[in-house]
């Protein structure tokens, strides 16, 4: 009989803490194969183990297990030069990347994709990766993809690749020269930098929709994981600040290339909110300007625990330092940027609709223990709309500043302390899990207690 396969899908804005999941279901050692079914290297993941954090951007969270197939399939836009530093990156800390295999139908993120997003992405606050543009293109039918660069036989193919790069780069300049006013890019300097790339992955290179079928028959065990959260779904998120591709379920067919039903369709969810850059989000805890401003760090730097006065503040009710209570603890800032994560309390009417865009079966709750010492803990059950309430997440986004969170209050506990087994957790955090598998209508089945894979109790 088969192993069950998992989806592993973000239930919020991203951030969820996906990449420690999918490292603790591969490390059980129940799934064969994980593949990486959309975004870019905007998404960031980090793992956290004995030896120190492996960051991840493009490749799968299964990487740091070499028995692993890990795959970077057709839904994902590659930035050749970014996966070459993280292949180099891993290399250096003794992770071969043998094991990892990529698309010839993902479409490539290119320099002139890099610009554009640089100067217009601000207003939707953007990572500046390239991966919007990129998305566009392939939309537009004028990306190029890997297997552009990568013949067949998984020779490098200097001819087409030249002949393309100039074709789109001679389109690009006119654009950015005259709309854009930037400087033109130089196509000779593109394609020497991606020939010298290619020979890092060129033997990687595979038409990964045979492949997963093919592993499919062989009975394989899968992980789907994708990258950022329900509520940057192109077409079911907070539109425009979203991300470019379908998350979750939908995303995984598009990307993958295969109609797959996993059996186990799960959601991570963080314990409590969390958003990054431009657009609406309904529980946020402060003014996004003033975090902007004042919870600055250096880079890889964090912010200092909160004072015994200002956690005074923040249970009086001050929503700027509650905010930055679990800014704080909970270390809120993006793997890829750098920024401060926007925090808020945890919205049950945004995990409800990734529950039904996914189909989820069971939940993940991550980061419970940064809510240690919290003396009363909130959830947005509802919205109020004018009087109205409203259970189900809005498509006029531009209306979602009317509408008003309607919290449950419930009783914070102490300390989770060193358990290792949920019965072991204080009343008040079992209480908490229990009501939101009430509230969301899936059971949760990993609470995460701590940064480290072994933090983790199962249900």
């Amino acid at each position: 009989m088969n192993k069950p396969s998992v989806l592993i899908a973000g239930a919020q804005f991203g951030d969820e803490g996906k990449g420690k999941i999918v490292d603790l279901l591969v490390q059980k050692g129940d799934l064969d194969v994980v593949v990486r079914f959309n975004g870019g290297a905007n998404a960031g993941h980090t793992i956290v183990l004995d030896d120190g954090k492996y960051p991840l951007h493009l490749i799968p969270s299964g990487i740091l297990h070499k028995e692993t197939i890990n795959i970077i399939a057709a839904g994902v836009v590659v930035d050749p030069l970014f996966l070459v530093k993280e292949i180099e990156n891993l290399a250096t800390r003794g992770i071969s990347c043998e094991n990892l295999f990529l698309s010839d139908r993902a479409h490539m993120v290119m320099p002139w994709h890099r610009a554009l997003d640089a100067q217009q992405g601000g207003r939707l606050g953007t990572t500046a990766k390239g991966i919007g543009p990129c998305y566009e293109d392939r939309a537009g039918r004028r990306g190029l993809r890997v297997g552009d660069l990568i013949n067949e036989d998984g020779q490098i193919d200097v001819e087409h690749f030249s002949q393309r790069v100039r074709e789109v780069c001679a389109e690009k300049n006119v654009q950015f020269e005259k709309v854009h006013n930037l400087p033109g890019l130089n196509p000779d300097e593109i394609i020497a930098e991606f020939v010298k790339a290619a020979e890092t992955f060129k033997s990687k290179v595979r038409d990964t929709g045979a492949m997963i079928a093919s592993l499919i028959q062989e009975g394989k065990s899968f992980l789907y994981e994708g990258a950022q959260g329900s509520l940057l779904d192109v077409d079911w998120g907070t539109y425009p600040y979203v991300t470019s591709s379908s998350v979750g379920l939908a995303g995984c067919y598009v990307g993958t290339g295969n109609c797959v039903l996993p059996e186990i369709r799960m959601g991570v969810v963080k314990a409590y909110g969390t958003r990054v850059g431009e657009g609406v989000f309904p529980a946020e805890l402060g003014a996004y300007e003033r975090i902007k401003e004042q919870d600055k760090v250096p880079p890889g730097g964090t912010l200092p625990p909160l004072t015994p006065e200002e956690q005074k503040l923040a249970s009086d009710g001050d929503e700027y330092w509650m905010g930055r209570w679990l800014r704080a603890v909970g270390a809120e800032y993006g793997t890829t940027t750098g920024r401060p994560r926007r925090c808020g309390w945890l919205d049950v009417v945004a995990v409800r609709q990734a529950v039904r865009m996914s189909g989820l079966n069971q939940i993940a709750l991550t980061k419970l223990d940064v809510l240690d010492g919290i003396p009363k803990l909130k959830v947005c059950v509802a919205y109020d709309y004018h009087g109205k309430r409203v259970t189900d997440f809005p498509a006029r986004t531009h209306h979602l500043q009317d509408y008003k969170p309607i919290y449950e209050e419930l009783e914070g506990w102490e300390t989770l302390g060193k358990a290792t087994d949920f019965e072991q957790l204080p009343e008040q955090a079992k209480t908490y899990v229990k009501k939101l598998e009430e509230w969301i209508g899936v059971s949760i089945k990993i609470v995460s207690v701590g940064s480290h894979r072994a933090s983790s109790l199962w249900r």
